[in-house]
Parts: structure tokens; sequence; C-alpha cells
């Protein structure tokens, strides 16, 4: 049964028995697997057809482009989401969904879904994506190689800065880093930030159009530790010119020690792991100390004709049954907590339970093209050494500045 207020939204059931999805999966990957048998789940309850077509990672962008073939349903990580439909208000508010039961659970959508993954995917209490996985950042490592960090994980920087140091002792560079990718070294520095700062706080500083916030002494302090990182030599060396995926592929044969990135890690890197390699997760350590979260879920345009059958749809795939296999099959987390993380998530899925959630790179992608013209031009020339602290917040002044100057 679904809620009244959905069905009484959009085209209702007797007027159609079918709706389209784009799906930002190919078929052939493991998501698309387990919604291929939802969409057959629900075709077989409810005798509604979904006409999926696996349009991969550019979904969006194809969406965009044709605007006369609309689907009645999208799905796609959050940032994407709210570039491509939020800004221009071209999505369907899915809070009612939130109050939708879930056949056979007797359970609302709202209810298996924990609140901690909602507040990001609102804009003015409208919400613009319904989550069905769930993607946690922080410091990766070999639980079996490095047993003595998994029993104590560092909780402070000064902790992670000392096993740093006795890892680059022992005579190797710890930390693993693709250069050609720069939103991974971004993960450094504005993880650093935000665990001084607190969540939020990068972005407000982004938000400055002067640029002048980044001169403030508490920034310069966090950034300062990230630039001894780089001193001291605790980045490889190759993380100057290396190319995705050679240092992560380095990293999962022993070559370095730690890398920081997401919860697609062992999934990704795991069959080039050496054998025995066991995946252990940390939050990268701070005063304020969260767990950046994205999420990937299913959005409603607003030109969608069917979009009460597709509201049904989501509200189906609740069913533990059905969303289980995120994790089971996909090997990724899912939004209800009372579900279990895959073995190798494991550690995420404590961390999530335990900590509050912020933004990746604190919701800088949020703010249309600040991360490439801005933050990361010049983050990188920070983490290949190229430039001090000092120059990172003066070149930071000077680019944010210029970038409101166009943008306001």
């Amino acid at each position: 049964m679904i809620a009244p207020a959905l069905a009484a939204c959009g085209a209702t059931a007797h007027e159609a028995t079918s709706f389209t999805y784009w799906s930002m999966w190919k078929e052939n990957e493991p998501q698309a697997h387990v919604l291929a048998q939802a969409i057959a789940d629900f075709k077989r309850d409810t005798g509604i057809t979904v006409d999926v077509r696996w349009q991969g990672r550019e979904v969006l962008t194809k969406l965009a482009d044709d605007r006369d073939a609309v689907p009645d349903l999208v799905d796609q990580e959050n940032t994407k989401v709210r570039a491509a439909l939020v800004a221009s208000r071209g999505f369907r508010d899915l809070a009612p969904v939130l109050s939708a039961q879930v056949p056979g659970m007797g359970r609302t959508v709202g209810e298996l879904i924990s609140p901690k993954y909602l507040e990001s995917l609102r804009q003015d209490g409208q919400m613009f994506l319904m989550p069905y996985e769930v993607i946690g950042h922080g410091l990766w490592f070999d639980g079996s190689a490095m047993a003595a960090v998994a029993d104590e994980p560092p909780r402070t920087w000064n902790e992670l800065a000392a096993l740093m140091a006795k890892c680059r002792k022992a005579g190797r560079a710890p930390i693993a880093l693709d250069a050609d990718i720069s939103g991974y070294g971004s993960y450094w520095t504005i993880g650093a930030l935000q665990g001084a700062l607190g969540p939020g706080k990068v972005r407000e500083l982004a938000r400055d159009r002067t640029g002048r916030a980044w001169e403030r002494p508490d920034v310069r302090e966090a950034v300062t530790r990230v630039k001894s990182f780089v001193d001291l030599g605790y980045f490889d060396a190759r993380a100057a010119d290396s190319r995705w995926p050679s240092a992560q592929l380095d990293w999962a044969r022993h070559k370095t020690d730690f890398l920081l990135m997401g919860s697609w890690t062992p999934s990704e890197i795991g069959p080039s792991a050496v054998q025995g390699f066991q995946f252990r997760f940390v939050p990268l350590p701070g005063a304020s100390t969260a767990v950046p979260v994205s999420t990937i879920g299913f959005a409603i345009p607003a030109t969608a004709g069917r979009a009460s059958l597709a509201e049904r749809f989501i509200a189906h795939f609740f069913k533990d049954g059905t969303l289980s296999k995120i994790a089971t099959v996909a090997k990724n987390l899912t939004p209800n907590p009372e579900l279990p993380a895959p073995d190798d998530l494991a550690d995420v899925g404590r961390a999530l339970a335990a900590l509050p959630v912020s933004q990746p790179l604190d919701g800088i992608l949020e703010i249309t093209g600040y991360a490439a013209e801005v933050f990361e031009p010049v983050n990188d020339e920070l983490l290949k050494g190229r430039i001090d602290v000092a120059g990172f917040v003066a070149e930071l002044v000077r680019r944010q500045a210029d970038y409101w100057r166009k943008n306001s």
C-alpha cells in the first residue's frame, strides 16, 4: 500500500501501467543487477512495467541534452543531482515518499533511513533525492599488516602524525595519492580543515566574496598540518606525477600504507590487492571528527509524467529483501542502519553509527565550478611542494575573489 498523498500525485495507477527509468549504472555492474531484479519483482507484485535505460554515469548530462525524452525516474550521486536538477528547480519533491508504506514491511520509507543521511538532500525543505546507497570517506589500511593500528586507530591529528612518522622511519612514504585526480588530494586538505574547524566551515570560507576568510590563523594552522606531511615525505614521491590508479594499486600491493578514499575502495581495488589483505578503515581524525558521506539515490524530474508510479517503485525498493542486496551483491552500504554492512565495510558502518556525518570536500562541490577553478589548482601546488602555506592562502584569496567577481 502506498501513502494516499503519493497516490494523488501525477499519473495514477489506472491511467498508466509503465514508466521510464534512466539509470546511472551500466547493465553489467553489480548495482544494475540489483536494480534489474527489483524491477522484475516490482512488475510481479504490481503489474507495472519499468522501462529501464542503462545510461551510465552521464545520465544527467543526457537528460539535459534530450528535452524530448524525459524519464520519470533517474538515479545519481547527490551532488550531481543537486547541480543538475536543484539549481533549476527541475526536481519533484520526494518528501511525501518518506511517509509511503514499504510493501510487506509495516513501516514507512522514512522509518528505514537514518535521519543523518537526509539533511544534505533537502533544498528549502524539499527533498530532491531518496538515497539507496551510502558512501563513507576515510583512511584505509591493511589490517593484516598493521594489526596495532586496527586495534588502536589514531583518534587525533597528533596521533595520526606520530603514526605517519613511525611508518616513514621504517623507510617508506606511508600515503598513496594519485596526482592526476585533484579531488583526491583535496580530501586531505579539506579533511584537515573539516577536522579543525568543524563540518560546513570550509564551505563558508569558499563563499566569502573577498577570499580573505582564508587568512584566519586557525585555517593556516590546519593547512600547515598537511604541508608538514608534504615536507616530511609522508606522501609517496610519485604523488607529484602518478596517474590513476597506479598509486592505489601500489597501496594494495603494500608499497604504501594508507589511502584516503571512499567506501568503493574494497570493491574497486580488492581484485588487485595482495593475498590476505584486510580492508580496515578509520575516519580522518581531528578536533571535530565526522565521516564525510555522499549518497546515491533516486530523483524524479519535475517534468515526469508518471511520477506516482516512480514513487511506488521507490517505496518498493526499500523492502529489506531488495535494499539489502546493495550490501550483499553490490558490496556497498545502505541508508538503513538495521541492514548489515559488507564485511570489508564493517569499520565504515560502525563509524557511521557512532559519529556525525559531513559532506565530502565539505560541500564545496555545490558551488558550481569552484573546486576546479579555485581550490584544486592551488591545493595541487601545495601537495606537490611548490608553494608554502602563505602562498597557498594568498593564491586562494586571489582566485576566489576573481571567481566571485565573475559569478556574482
